[in-house]
């Protein structure tokens, strides 16, 4: 096991942190502007001459006529940006931290076996930066200040040092002292002396080296050459989530967006099994190319982090939906993560492939609505019409009381008259009583209530229950059995 970082350089953060949103005007011109300076700029910009620092109106002068789209830089943005990254580079190591402000640094040598090597991890890294509209330089070296400088230089040297056969020192000799802006009179010093690559430093003795120079310096020197460890501390992302794909498009075809959709789960599933969370609620957001987003809530009956329940609920939901604009973004989001209660399943339960019950109620409700399916829940009360109660947010199983199943599961809204010709009671047909009474009195502090139930059935056999309401002597049926 050795220690391994890869450092990705966003150099184009600025302008890519403002312009994910693709945009249907391909040739624009577009520079990023702070302070009258240009920050950085798309590569069209730059083929024209424009490069970081000039002034505002040099860039105005030199592209004059041209369609140019000035842009403020915006670090909120690019910091919100960077946090994206941060939960999907989570899901290749859990060793990464912030490097600067335009850099990630992953330690991946852990996790190499993991992902089928250093090769293809670099393509997945590739592709998952393209699709997302990133652009990133990568560097690779045994500590993150190593990885670093490789990332701002040419970035071809993307392989590991041990499999190219060459020492660090050999690999860092080529490079200018010029990219070290951290310590700019340490690199000043050092080029009046006539050294201005890391060979000429590393010819120089140590002693020479920290009469020079800093010791804040020296210490970064050898950092970058692995003499002192550095504490490697594994990040924690925050409880929450958040990504989009933008399709580079519009469209209102269901099936068109379904993919996108899949490919966001995939992430959030990978998401949530690394930091071992779990959500009962997920939000989608369909970005149009004018006017306001659609925004579809997905609610499931408990937690958990199952990627095809969510894939499924959510398609469900979609073939409801039919949008006035163009949809050219898709965003997932998920703010309402906990730590996930791994469930114990019984080795000895026959039916392994029987779907659980709270899968079967999410689709049903995908289907009809949230309210269309809920459940009927006990509660401590004497009067039938009172002791039980409907709550569509919540879906406990519950043991019956015994004492309740000799009653109707299903009960009228309100109890119905039943009309009396001298001893014989009717309900649509002659009632004959087959069991009771059973006497049920309540709320004496009010209006007091006394009733005796009984069992009855119809001439085609419809069991029936009913009761007498003992002040009045007047009969009513409460329920209807199965």
């Amino acid at each position: 096991m050795f220690v391994l970082w890869l450092c990705l350089h966003f150099p184009k953060l600025p302008l890519e942190a403002l312009t994910s949103k693709p945009s249907f005007d391909e040739d624009c011109l577009r520079v990023v502007i702070e302070a009258n300076r240009v920050i950085t700029c798309d590569d069209a910009v730059e083929a024209l001459g424009v490069k970081p620092g000039l002034k505002q109106s040099t860039v105005s002068g030199l592209l004059s006529g041209q369609p140019l789209q000035l842009l403020s830089r915006q670090v909120e943005q690019e910091q919100r940006a960077l946090q994206q990254l941060t939960q999907w580079t989570y899901s290749i190591t859990p060793t990464l931290t912030l490097w600067r402000d335009d850099c990630l640094q992953l330690e991946v040598g852990r996790c190499l076996l993991v992902h089928g090597g250093l090769e293809n991890l670099l393509k997945k890294i590739t592709t998952e930066l393209d699709r997302r509209g990133f652009t990133a330089s990568v560097g690779i070296g045994p500590s993150q200040e190593a990885a670093w400088l490789f990332s701002q230089s040419d970035p071809s040297p993307m392989m590991d040092m041990r499999i190219e056969g060459l020492s660090l020192e050999s690999r860092l000799s080529p490079l200018p002292l010029a990219h070290i802006t951290d310590f700019p009179k340490d690199t000043a010093a050092l080029a009046k002396a006539g050294v201005r690559t890391f060979k000429d430093l590393f010819s120089l003795p140590s002693t020479s080296l920290k009469r020079r120079c800093s010791r804040e310096f020296t210490r970064w020197v050898d950092q970058l050459l692995c003499r002192v460890e550095t504490a490697i501390e594994d990040f924690y992302p925050e409880p929450e989530y958040s990504d989009i794909i933008w399709l580079g498009y519009g469209s209102k075809n269901h099936q068109e967006l379904a993919l996108p959709m899949e490919t966001l789960l995939k992430g959030f599933a990978e998401f949530v099994r690394n930091t071992q969370l779990e959500t009962q609620h997920i939000a989608w957001a369909f970005l149009p190319v004018q006017g306001v987003h659609t925004r579809l809530d997905i609610h499931s009956s408990e937690c958990h982090s199952d990627l095809n329940r969510w894939l499924e609920q959510s398609l469900l939901k979609l073939d409801l939906l039919t949008f006035d604009d163009l949809i050219e973004g898709v965003q997932l989001t998920a703010c309402e993560l906990s730590a996930a209660q791994h469930k114990t399943q019984d080795l000895f339960l026959e039916s392994k492939h029987q779907e659980p019950l709270s899968q079967l109620i999410d689709r049903l409700r995908s289907r009809l609505g949230f309210q269309a399916v809920t459940h009927v829940y006990e509660r401590s009360e004497h009067l039938p019409e009172h002791c039980s109660y409907t709550d569509p947010n919540q879906f406990t199983a519950q043991i019956s009381n015994p004492s309740i199943t000799q009653r109707p599961f299903w009960l009228l809204n309100s109890p119905q008259p039943i009309s009396q010709r001298g001893n014989q009671l009717y309900w649509m047909d002659a009632l004959e009583i087959v069991r009771g009474p059973e006497r049920l009195e309540d709320y004496w502090w009010s209006q007091p209530s006394s009733r005796d139930y009984y069992v009855a059935t119809t001439r085609t056999g419809q069991p029936v229950w009913i009761f007498q309401d003992r002040h009045s002597r007047c009969w009513f049926l409460q329920g209807i059995f199965d």
